[in-house]
């Protein structure tokens, strides 16, 4: 059985429609000011919403007291809400308001023209919508997997394939979850996003992460194995007002030390999919969950799980 996924909706329509006003009228800085109210209401009034953020504050902020948790919880949702706020602007305020520093944009363009195929896996850290929308700058074909209950928070994704003929979105109640679309992606040297941090109901498998084990998807790492493709991470991280980050982590480069006997290809570069199916699934998600936990270590209020990420039952897709 799938944990629920819950997570504040600040009000519903209205609040939405009181924060776009106050954006339009006034800016940025009045919005957060606003929900830094509303932030402090939900973690005081609203138990289901502290439900929901207590997996994770547990995991991440293991041994706190009732009044530390409470603080932290403030804090959580109200990091939440200003990645809602910077989203929403994106729209309203335009996005040449906002300032994106992607220090290896042109490094990941490079790899993404050597033909091989481009994973890019992301997580839901920081303004991880707006910031993912720059991938439409890459010069391949870019296919990217969504919910279709986001459509109305990436809302930039449809816009974008509107302006761009070849950024096509697929979804997961598509026939096979769009994996047929996404192999011949990857197979013809395209780009395809997907995220790293979600089963939402698709085949998991258990990882160290937090001290813990949690599930995650292992549907990346199988297509890696499959088609040869590159699989890099990427994080996006709110740094200030207007600002924010993108890093790029390529995990299929180089193996750590303890893979010495990862063949390669005729180019030098690893071949995973001559390593064995399961063994490449293991280390690649073990790469993943390492660097989540270290990026989460470095900024814990930016990382939105409002679900138990350890507690979920899954398939662990072994066979």
């Amino acid at each position: 059985m799938t944990a629920k996924l819950s997570r504040p909706d600040y009000g519903g329509n209205l609040g939405h429609a009181f924060f776009y006003a106050v954006l339009k009228l006034f800016g940025l800085r009045p919005a957060y000011f606003c929900l830094a109210f509303v932030a402090t209401y939900y973690a005081l009034c609203r138990p289901s919403v502290r439900r929901s953020a207590r997996p994770y504050l547990d995991h991440r902020f293991p041994g706190q007291s009732p009044l530390r948790r409470l603080w932290a919880t403030i804090r959580y949702l109200y990091s939440f809400g200003q990645v809602l706020i910077d989203q929403a602007a994106v729209g309203i305020l335009g996005p040449e308001r906002f300032e994106m520093d992607f220090p290896d944009e042109e490094k990941l363009k490079v790899r993404a023209q050597e033909g091989r195929g481009l994973l890019l896996l992301g997580s839901h850290i920081g303004p991880w919508q707006a910031a993912m929308t720059s991938f439409g700058r890459i010069p391949i074909p870019v296919h990217v997997l969504f919910r279709l209950y986001d459509h109305e928070r990436g809302r930039h994704f449809f816009e974008l394939a509107e302006k761009r003929p070849d950024f096509h979105i697929l979804f997961p109640e598509d026939f096979l979850g769009g994996l047929v679309e996404l192999t011949n992606a990857l197979s013809s040297g395209e780009c395809v996003v997907l995220m790293g941090d979600r089963t939402f109901g698709a085949r998991g498998q258990r990882a160290p992460f937090l001290g813990g084990e949690a599930t995650f998807p292992i549907a990346p790492y199988r297509l890696v194995c499959v088609t040869g493709a590159d699989l890099v991470m990427v994080l996006t991280t709110r740094t200030g007002p207007y600002r924010y980050r993108i890093e790029q982590f390529c995990l299929t480069d180089d193996p750590p030390e303890d893979v010495p006997d990862l063949p390669r290809t005729p180019s030098g570069k690893p071949d995973w999919r001559a390593l064995g199916r399961q063994r490449a699934q293991d280390i690649l998600l073990r790469r993943y969950g390492a660097q989540l936990e270290r990026h989460v270590a470095a900024h814990p209020f930016q990382w939105f799980n409002f679900f138990d990420f350890w507690g979920e039952e899954t398939d662990t897709g072994k066979d």
